[in-house]
């Protein structure tokens, strides 16, 4: 299609495990992927960089893409022998619709019974509806839509010369959304002084509200090696009077912090006049019942460490919700019980889980109800 050429190989192993969940964003403990490299070429991509692209000539990015020709019968040997958690899978490109990959991975997740997430820019995900559709009965899935604008017009077409028109995207989603599915916006990375619009920041919004996405998660632009390269180069075609914006934006972890509070916020405000929300939420369903609830708990101190990043509140106040998010996260009995065997003292006996936490644990678990609503907590 893009003139891109393809490279079979066998891999040794394809799964990659986590320390811990991807807290407060997709929730996922595994990852697996069957393709490296990028027919759509995108020119803000992270991936571009030396860290993940593994070509001599960094623009092979988008013109080689190597495809891990034994990426389902691996994964179904190394995931078999982990337990249930969440992994986001597959790579829906053009060259997707050759090898099918990313569907022999959907039933291999299918078959032992494990959610999945999936970030795509392409409909053609919608070609393996049915077995999405089967794994959301069994476990859970969720498949997120990667969106800059609502427009289709030139200045998207420089940045993401070669993806798919932004309405087909939002076609697909409201196409998901129909059959029951959990969808939404995954509104990475926001372009400074390009994107970051008021009006292009409200049509986001607007419209995955309008396609039945439950959700806009947002983030900002990384740059750092090659991608950085890349990226001002396009700049340079586009408009050179931004790079030097650019230079200052991120000339200091505060400026930008500062920034991209500011974006989280205006996107924050119109998640709530518009009745989606800025975080996904954390499935739980087929996590055993036994800890269940502490997945819960978990899950809603990953999403305050996750606004407190995003605020630029107190790094320290921020990193005690996520150990705490953590060690309740990976506890092998229900909290309930530890609280019922010893009460505060018994909290206090968990990792990571101050008196302060202790405390605010403590007012969950002494209602009759279960814990309260994560729209509650995040307001």
């Amino acid at each position: 299609m893009f003139n891109t050429k393809y490279k079979t190989y066998r891999m040794k192993r394809i799964l990659n495990v986590y320390k811990h969940c991807d807290g407060g964003w997709f929730w996922n403990k595994y990852s697996a992927h069957p393709y490296i490299g990028c027919e759509y070429g995108c020119l803000y991509c992270y991936e571009r960089d030396r860290k993940y692209n593994p070509y001599d000539d960094p623009e092979d990015f988008d013109r080689i893409v190597q495809v891990k020709e034994n990426v389902p019968e691996l994964l179904r040997k190394e995931l078999v022998k982990k337990s249930i958690d969440l992994i986001t899978i597959g790579d829906w490109q053009p060259v997707e619709a050759k090898y099918r990959l990313s569907r022999g991975m959907l039933e291999v997740v299918l078959d032992l019974g494990f959610p999945v997430f999936i970030n795509e820019k392409s409909p053609l995900v919608l070609r393996d509806l049915d077995l999405i559709k089967k794994i959301n009965d069994k476990a859970y899935a969720n498949i997120g839509f990667s969106i800059m604008t609502t427009k289709d017009d030139k200045i998207r077409m420089i940045f993401e010369p070669k993806a798919p028109t932004v309405r087909s995207r939002f076609g697909a989603m409201a196409s998901f959304a129909k059959e029951g599915l959990s969808t939404g916006t995954v509104f990475m990375p926001i372009l400074p002084y390009i994107y970051d619009d008021d009006k292009n920041l409200e049509e986001v919004v607007k419209m995955t509200k309008e396609s039945g996405g439950s959700y806009v998660l947002d983030a900002g632009l990384t740059l750092w090696g090659y991608c950085k390269t890349k990226f001002y180069q396009t700049l340079d075609g586009f408009d050179q009077s931004l790079i030097p914006k650019y230079e200052v934006l991120y000339s200091s972890e505060r400026v930008m912090r500062d920034y991209y509070r500011e974006v989280h916020r205006k996107i924050s405000r119109l998640c709530e006049r518009y009745g989606v929300l800025n975080y996904i939420k954390r499935p739980t369903k087929f996590y055993p019942k036994s800890i269940r609830l502490n997945k819960e708990l978990a899950g809603m101190l990953h999403l305050k460490a996750r606004e407190l990043q995003l605020d630029g509140e107190s790094f320290y106040k921020e990193w005690a919700y996520r150990k705490a998010a953590w060690a309740i996260d990976e506890l092998e009995k229900d909290i309930r019980e530890v609280y019922k065997k010893k009460g505060r003292e018994g909290l206090l006996e968990i990792p990571s889980i101050g008196k302060a936490l202790a405390d605010e644990i403590e007012r969950f678990l002494r209602e009759d109800k279960k814990l309260k609503s994560l729209d509650e907590v995040i307001q």
